[in-house]
């Protein structure tokens, strides 16, 4: 599979190989977004199938929207998130196809396989770079202040985040030649 963005609005432009020729894989756009211009941001392979984040609209319209494939032919999609003018920072998948993204305001959101809407994080700890999700429901924020990484992690259905470990790592500054 390869994905990009495509010139047909309301198309998400993912394709796949088969018998020596890449025909359109997809999935079908929402009304809510169909005839706008879509990116695929991201796509990876999972242990559950193929993991999309698809970006729709351009501008103060953009939203986000997390694909799911088993087979790579059939797709579920979360709901759109309005980005209101703003940008996703960073995204990563976790188990079970769980997707989180960091937006241009520094606020966390994640949405799970089953296409649920996606849910708004507390307030991200200061530095956080990305967002790792974990099993249950449970999410790390990694955090970096110079040479140390802090991570963060927030329980299932929690309210703040916990300070689970600190890695200091030895940053040889002015070494380059």
């Amino acid at each position: 599979m390869l994905a990009g963005a495509c010139a047909r609005p309301g198309t998400a432009g993912i394709f796949t190989a088969g018998n020596g020729t890449w025909q359109a894989a997809g999935p079908a756009i929402p009304a809510a977004v169909a005839g706008q211009d879509i990116t695929v941001s991201r796509l990876t392979r999972t242990a559950q199938g193929m993991t999309a984040l698809l970006l729709a609209g351009r501008g103060p319209g953009v939203s986000v929207l997390a694909a799911w494939s088993a087979d790579g032919g059939h797709w579920t999609l979360s709901p759109p998130l309005p980005l209101h003018g703003g940008a996703v920072t960073s995204a990563s998948f976790g188990p079970d196809g769980t997707a989180a993204i960091i937006t241009g305001a520094n606020r966390g959101q994640i949405t799970t396989r089953a296409g649920s809407a996606w849910l708004a994080l507390p307030a991200l700890p200061p530095g956080t770079a990305t967002l790792a999700p974990g099993p249950g429901g449970t999410a790390d924020a990694l955090a970096v202040h110079g040479g140390t990484l802090t991570i963060w992690q927030l329980a299932p259905g929690g309210s703040t985040w916990a300070k689970i470990q600190v890695i200091n790592v030895t940053i040889p500054y002015g070494s380059s030649s």
